[in-house]
């Protein structure tokens, strides 16, 4: 049996858990403590004999040889795409802003093995053809390229990208088949069906016990993560009493609150995959209605964007994020570096999932003992467990989908700030 403590606006509540058994992974309760997760090491990762890639090696990147000159030269170019414009903007921001504060730390630390500084490059993707991508990066010299969260800019560059055999990482993770289909692209946030199971678990807990469910039909993202949310829900028991579908728009809500006051029973939570600000104006709009039931989001709740309109509707609202900083000198380090470069918090886990995803580029060059793409692929490849700073360890295994285990978090809003309240891990 498993000890769980939530801390909530109303106390403190003790539960007893069996462990949690999700398919085949099993998530363990661990208790948040002072606004941190749970410490511990990261695990160690052993090759299995036998265990094969589920994708093939990776073609010659076209910009080898600029590639090549700029490592000789000492620098390694990383590119990190940040779309002008976008439901995902804040977010993109804040992973370039934790992922300069990284590079800044690293390369004040000597850089990467023979000394190779990183020069994080933005740039602005959007629209271009894959050869038109390639091209850019080239004339970068670009070794690797960070994608943004942007669920279609995402997978559109990371298809195009990946012809050319591109190091791709992903701080966002919606899609977890992408690692299946392109070879060198690699996520550094847990996948969503973790994710929605450690926001279903939490529910489960807690006594949210039936949900109504809102979709955004023709929004990739929102079709994701409600597809992988309600067969979590479902797994835990938590009845879906009602759905209903919004436009991206985001217009009068009227209709939709009468449906959700028609449903009996009344539905103990609402879940929307909406990012913000939509989801501020849902709330909003279904709190002008008398709809008064708690909001249930995804990750991308996770932002500052989130506590500044209408923030009063979302008191209350419950989200996974990407995991809680460390509490040691590095992750002290690193919010400190951050207010100092930037002028202010890290809010949410965003700009920490930007400075894990340069921890994870620096592990695996360290690993690979070389910068080289090829070299830092096959360390990947290989397996390989990154201790957490800004947020959780995560574990990449040997031969796998690319796919890392790590720890899902849950965060509450409690007078105009984010409260964590939750953990599991696998």
């Amino acid at each position: 049996m498993l000890s769980l403590r939530v801390r909530g606006r109303s106390g403190v509540l003790r539960l007893a858990l069996a462990a949690l058994a999700v398919g085949a992974v099993v998530l363990g309760v661990v208790l948040i403590v002072s606004g941190h997760g749970s410490r511990g090491s990261a695990r160690s990762v052993t090759a299995v004999s036998g265990n094969q890639p589920l994708v093939q090696s990776a073609p010659s990147p076209k910009g080898d040889a600029a590639v090549t000159s700029s490592l000789r030269h000492g620098v390694m170019v990383v590119a990190i795409d940040q779309p002008s414009s976008g439901l995902f903007t804040e977010q993109n921001a804040s992973i370039a802003q934790g992922a300069t504060v990284a590079v800044d730390e690293l390369n004040a630390a000597g850089g990467l093995p023979r000394h190779i500084r990183i020069k994080l490059v933005p740039q602005d993707l959007e629209g271009l053809s894959p050869a038109a991508v390639e091209g850019r990066l080239h004339s970068e010299a670009a070794a690797a390229l960070i994608l943004p969260c942007d669920t279609e800019s995402q997978l559109s560059l990371a298809a195009g990208a990946a012809r050319y055999g591109t190091l791709l990482l992903a701080p966002c993770n919606p899609d977890p088949s992408a690692g299946r289909r392109y070879s060198t692209y690699w996520p550094v946030g847990m996948e969503p069906s973790d994710e929605a199971t450690g926001l279903a678990s939490f529910m489960h807990t807690v006594g949210y016990g039936s949900v109504f469910i809102i979709n955004a039909p023709g929004n990739h993202y929102a079709e994701l993560m409600t597809s992988y949310f309600r067969a979590a829900a479902q797994r835990k028991g938590i009845r879906i009493v009602g759905s209903a579908s919004v436009a991206m728009t985001m217009g009068d809500v009227s209709s939709l609150a009468h449906t959700i006051e028609a449903v009996n029973p009344r539905p103990s939570t609402i879940f929307t995959a909406l990012p913000p600000p939509l989801v501020n104006q849902l709330a909003a709009g279904l709190e002008a209605q008398g709809v008064t039931q708690n909001v249930a989001g995804t990750s991308a709740l996770d932002t500052r964007l989130t506590l500044t309109r209408n923030v009063g509707a979302l008191e209350d609202a419950v989200f996974p994020s990407y995991g809680f900083p460390r509490e040691s000198a590095q992750a002290h380090r690193f919010a400190s570096d951050y207010r100092q470069r930037f002028g202010g918090e890290p809010v949410g886990s965003f700009p920490g999932l930007g400075f894990e995803t340069i921890r994870l580029l620096e592990t695996a060059a360290r690993d690979a003992r070389s910068a080289e793409p090829s070299a830092i692929q096959r360390a990947l490849s290989r397996g390989l467990s990154l201790e957490g700073v800004a947020l959780a360890e995560r574990t990449y295994q040997p031969g796998g989908d690319h796919n890392p285990t790590g720890t899902v978090a849950i965060e509450k809003i409690v007078s105009r700030h984010l409260e964590q309240v939750f953990a599991a891990t696998p």
